[in-house]
């Protein structure tokens, strides 16, 4: 096909040594390796990972122990007195302590140990449902990376393509140079000749200022966008060039189409607000699980210890105590009903809320994807609209040449056929690099 013959010849005519340039595919592959926005979407992912992991273990037994020791700077249990006179009427071995005086201190310091071990047994879906919310929030991240990677090989791809356009520009302003330079030289024996007046050269000098302040403005967005390119695909400041050799041609548009359901279908947008549904589904049944009864079972085992006591106390009290038990508790938040009604309903809005938004989405994606082939077709047309226009622009400039030289038209006639075959052959490269931006955001759109 001929048009791909004309894309083929304008990509390869500004990719002369082209040794240590990227591709298209070498730039996309280390962007997938190397860009921080990936590398960020990836971490998420091993995040929502350990969260999923988290929620699991609410399944297994609550473990907990709890260690207690104290030393009073004063006995805790303290009093003085005397030993009444009515002992030594009970008696006779008391007799002799009646009147005196007594001192009691006891207990400064102790301890206790503790260790329980609860399962849960029912709580009213809540472990469950949880399980299955950080299920789906993996599943979102990992939606949300392939967006990300999608969005980020477009944005490479259409950079790719600019720089593409802006050096076959360049190889056009060159070439308008040396023709210029050689109508420069053309008119200057004329004008030492005496043929024609000085105001010819001063028109060819004035385009020379202008090719070579377009040039300026051309090399300086190439650098640019070389740089742009370097950062997106995760190489720092380090400035790099591209290799347009295995780069794509301007392949049939009909040979990518796929149908809008199925493009639609493919799309993760739509995938992820699935998930929004899914997810908000789940809400409900915990905040459902919320007002519920929670059943446990469990065993607590229990070490006291009791020091500072005196010989007659120990006589009376266990200073060291080892128990255990096996409980279960059954917990029903009936006041919390009330509070209740009105979260659950709170919770189903957001539901039907999030099930619009579906809805909403598959509509918006159909349109979005429509767009994209209708702007991919316009930019295939373009391609031979401007075609068209660098031959009749070339056959214009050619017979301006002439006639300026035979003396039937003016420098101003011959300087604006210049501009239009330039036009033209820029217009041809822009129209070649959209298409490829357009087959590009097609195919990302359509789910490819």
């Amino acid at each position: 096909m001929r048009k791909t013959l004309i894309a083929l010849t304008l990509l390869c005519s500004v990719n002369a040594n082209a040794q240590n340039k990227m591709t298209l595919e070498q730039c996309l592959d280390s962007a997938i390796q190397y860009n921080r926005t990936l590398k960020n979407a990836t971490l998420d992912i091993e995040a929502a990972k350990e969260q999923k992991k988290e929620a699991h273990t609410n399944y297994f037994p609550k473990v907990s122990a709890n260690i207690m020791a104290f030393h009073a700077f004063d006995y805790m249990v303290k009093g003085d007195g005397e030993i009444p006179f009515l002992l030594a009427g009970i008696s006779p071995l008391l007799a002799p302590f009646a009147g005196h005086s007594y001192q009691v201190e006891e207990l400064n310091k102790g301890y206790s140990a503790t260790l329980s071990v609860i399962e849960p047994i029912y709580m009213g879906g809540r472990i469950k449902n949880g399980n299955d919310l950080a299920k789906i929030q993996t599943e979102a991240k990992e939606l949300l990376l392939k967006m990300k990677e999608k969005e980020i090989k477009q944005k490479i791809t259409e950079n790719y393509w600019q720089i593409a356009s802006i050096k076959y520009n360049l190889n056009t302003i060159e070439a308008a140079e040396k023709q210029i330079n050689a109508i420069y030289e053309q008119v200057n024996q004329f004008v030492q000749a005496g043929v024609i007046n000085t105001n010819d050269l001063l028109k060819v000098k004035l385009r020379q200022k202008e090719l070579a302040s377009t040039r300026l403005k051309l090399e300086n967005a190439d650098h640019v966008l070389r740089l742009l390119l370097a950062q997106q695909i995760g190489l720092g400041q380090k400035e790099i060039d591209i290799d347009l050799n295995a780069s794509a041609t301007a392949t049939k548009p009909d040979s990518v189409y796929i149908s809008t359901e199925k493009a639609v279908s493919n799309r993760e947008e739509l995938a992820l607000a699935e998930k929004n549904v899914e997810a908000n589904e789940k809400q409900v049944k915990m905040e459902r699980g919320k007002f519920l009864p929670s059943v446990a079972i469990g065993v607590v085992g229990y070490n006291l210890g009791l020091g500072g006591l005196s010989s007659t106390a120990k006589m009376f009290l266990n200073t060291n105590m080892l128990n255990g038990m096996v409980l279960g508790t059954v917990s029903i938040p009936i006041s919390d009903w009330w509070e209740g009604s009105h979260a659950m309903k709170r919770q189903k809005i957001a539901l039907e809320e999030s099930r619009n938004t579906l809805m909403d989405a598959q509509e918006q994606l159909a349109i979005d994807i429509e767009a994209a082939w209708s702007n991919l077709q316009e930019a295939y047309n373009q391609i031979e609209i401007a075609e068209s226009s660098v031959e009749a622009a070339k056959e214009n400039l050619r017979l301006a040449t002439n006639q300026y030289k035979a003396g039937t038209t003016t420098m101003t006639e011959l300087l604006d056929a210049e501009t239009l075959n330039r036009q033209s052959e820029n217009n041809l490269s822009n129209a070649v690099a959209s298409y490829q931006m357009q087959l590009s955001k097609y195919l990302m759109k359509a789910g490819k």
